[in-house]
């Protein structure tokens, strides 16, 4: 018996210090829970490559998985609240397949309709909580109720012969309904149930009132409609608790998977739904409809009354909601009161005072023919302050880190950090799992008889891998495991090739000095480094999370074959070079390759580790700096997403 590789002698490695470092690291960084979760969010990365599960729970393809977990801390925290809330819209779009529908207020006719049912038990067991109410409006909004009304839109042009039928219907359905359907009577009272319920408690909110004039539209009950309208525009202010849905996702996933800090906030933040601010701009179209209407048959009165409530409404929006998307649809809606129905350009476009002017010539000309010479005035001042908040909000727009995300927030220096030690973890693991492997290479005895049948085994086994990673990363889907056995497969190719170039030279005798190691250390470990701050911007694209951001926009390049090689080197390259160089330096010295590899890999790896996890402490200080700059941030952002907006972007004429 005898082993394949005879290292010819191994140092005396006296580097129990080195072990001691070692494990006070380990166990300093397992003290305090930040360092801890970070910690152990990158060994997951490192060792699962499949994401977090708080992040999996917002993936649609991956987030009914996460669902019985979520549905166990939710049921163990039942007198929690928020905590409810959170789960009641933390899985919104995720289907939970061959569940039971349990007792609820609100009627069930699909598994969609399970936020539904978890939002109507939420307002039976927190009556006195009037955000209850107001998430259960929202969501009966995104599918239940709805303005379905052929006011909205422009008559299809009819199409005359049999054989124009099928293209007729083809473009009713593209460009909207023929006709007006009503909601369902059901969900009518449902609503007028909570809208009560949740007055009775806020009375100031324009909010309830508002949704109310929306159901009516949606039921075809215009006159009531236009009631609850002219109620909403004399409210003081609007506030729809999305704070709570956000805080409520924030607990539960907290209690679910631990506290990850801002990685973990930014979620629910950038996902969070606005499914009522549609219903309310088509509100605003059909209250401008009915005033047009009473234009066209005299009723000058009328007509500018409904358009001022409407007005009234928007400003509201625009001075009072928490929430910067929120104050935009404010300015909509008062530039929908305020400008012509076949206007050039649309309420949407206006960015300065001279589009709305010129959007609105009917109705300043009818505001000056009934002599209402102050509510014109009051219009042009409301028009300049909506223009100077949508360039306001347009600037924080540029200035934001990823689309939807508020500015200000220092994102991308915690994912370049956070990436940054998550590479430098995995670059240590890598290097001692294969001096690992080297090791129990050397201690695998061969029998003398199977000496030749092993040599032949390896011989085929190392290209056939190093042909499958080409096939899989070049004619299949590009992945880092692909590149990763594609390097692993040449390096090992490399020394065997090297190994039996230098049997046929005389081999020198191999001398390994801490020197040596010393100058090896100092060649791998600066170039390595360098690569990773030259790389760093483009780490801070790999971070889950901003995959995540970017996946929302649509804005996920298809990975390239030499993308996953350099995320292969990036995460794991160094014990590919380190194999590579001592190679080379064995050919060199006309020393065994196989020799030089394995002593040298095994000398380099307790000196590799602690230095890696050296520099990892560093950047762990800086990550987490960062994110608890980041979690302040997104905390301030989330209470008040339109004042953190302004204060963190520069007025137009900076």
């Amino acid at each position: 018996m005898r082993p394949w590789i005879v290292p010819a002698s191994f140092p005396s490695v006296r580097s129990g210090w080195l072990t001691g470092t070692l494990l006070g690291i380990v166990l300093g960084l397992s003290v305090f829970p930040p360092v801890r979760y970070t910690l152990g969010a990158q060994l997951q990365l490192t060792l699962v490559q499949d994401t977090l599960p708080y992040l999996r729970a917002l993936d649609v393809r991956r987030g009914a998985g996460e669902v019985p977990r979520l549905n166990r801390v939710a049921a163990s925290a039942r007198e929690d609240y928020l905590l409810q809330v959170g789960r009641a819209t933390a899985l919104a779009h995720v289907a939970e397949p061959g569940r039971s529908i349990p007792t609820s207020p609100v009627p069930v006719s699909s598994e969609r309709d399970l936020t539904l049912v978890r939002l109507g038990m939420i307002a039976r067991d927190f009556p006195v909580a009037p955000g209850a109410y107001a998430h259960l409006i929202r969501y009966m909004m995104r599918d239940r109720v709805r303005i379905i009304r052929s006011e909205l839109r422009a008559p299809a042009p009819r199409r005359s012969g049999g054989g124009d039928a099928a293209a007729a219907l083809r473009e009713t359905d593209e460009e909207g309904p023929a006709r007006s359907i009503p909601a369902r009577r059901r969900d009518v009272r449902l609503i007028e149930w909570a809208v009560r319920s949740g007055q009775r408690l806020d009375r100031d909110n324009a909010f309830w009132p508002t949704m109310l004039a929306i159901t009516y539209f949606a039921a075809l009950r215009d006159a009531e409609a236009l009631q609850a309208l002219e109620q909403a525009a004399r409210k003081p202010r609007w506030d729809a608790y999305l704070y709570e849905e956000i805080l409520g996702q924030w607990r539960l996933y907290a209690a679910a998977y631990g506290d990850y800090g801002a990685a973990q906030k930014i979620g629910p933040l950038s996902m969070l739904a606005f499914p009522h601010l549609r219903e309310l701009r088509y509100m605003a179209e059909m209250a401008r409809w009915h005033a047009d209407r009473a234009a066209d048959a005299g009723q000058f009165g009328r007509a500018i009354r409904i358009r001022r409530h409407l007005g009234w409404l928007g400003r509201c929006l625009r001075d009072t909601a928490h929430w910067s998307y929120e104050a935009l649809y404010g300015t909509d809606l008062f530039f929908l009161a305020s400008t012509d129905r076949g206007a050039r350009f649309a309420p949407s476009a206006i960015r300065h005072l001279q589009q709305w002017q010129r959007a609105a010539t009917g109705y300043l000309g009818l505001l000056e023919r009934q002599r209402r010479q102050q509510e014109r005035q009051w219009l042009y001042q409301e028009a300049q302050l909506c223009c100077e908040l949508r360039d306001r909000i347009d600037v924080a727009r540029v200035d934001a880190a990823y689309p939807g995300i508020p500015p200000g927030i220092p994102l991308l220096a915690l994912f370049r950090y956070w990436m940054l030690g998550y590479c430098l973890l995995q670059q240590a693991l890598a290097f001692g799992l294969c001096a690992v492997l080297l090791s129990l290479l050397v201690r695998w005895r061969v029998p003398d008889r199977h000496v030749r049948l092993w040599r032949i085994a390896v011989g085929v086994t190392v290209p056939g891998c190093l042909s499958g990673a080409l096939f899989l990363l070049f004619g299949a889907v590009p992945t880092a495991r692909a590149a990763l056995l594609l390097l692993a497969a040449a390096c090992a190719l490399c020394v065997l090739v090297a190994h039996w170039l230098a049997s046929s030279h005389a081999r020198a005798e191999l001398h390994w000095s801490p020197g040596a190691t010393g100058r090896m250390l100092a060649l791998l470990l600066i170039p390595a480094l360098a690569a990773l701050h030259a790389m760093q911007n483009y780490l801070t694209s790999l971070h889950p999370v901003a995959t995540l951001l970017a996946s929302l926009t649509g804005a996920v390049p298809d990975r390239r074959p030499q993308d996953a090689l350099l995320i292969a080197l990036l995460t794991a390259g160094l014990p590919f070079l380190a194999i590579l160089v001592l190679t080379l330096r064995a050919l060199y010295r006309r020393v065994s390759p196989a020799q030089s590899v394995v002593i040298g890999v095994r000398s380099l790896a307790l000196p590799m580790v602690t230095c890696l996890l050296l520099v990892y402490l560093l950047v762990l200080h800086q990550t987490l700096r960062y994110d608890a700059a980041a979690s302040v941030a997104i905390n301030m952002a989330a209470r008040n997403d339109l004042q953190w907006v302004l204060i963190h972007s520069a007025p137009p004429d900076a």
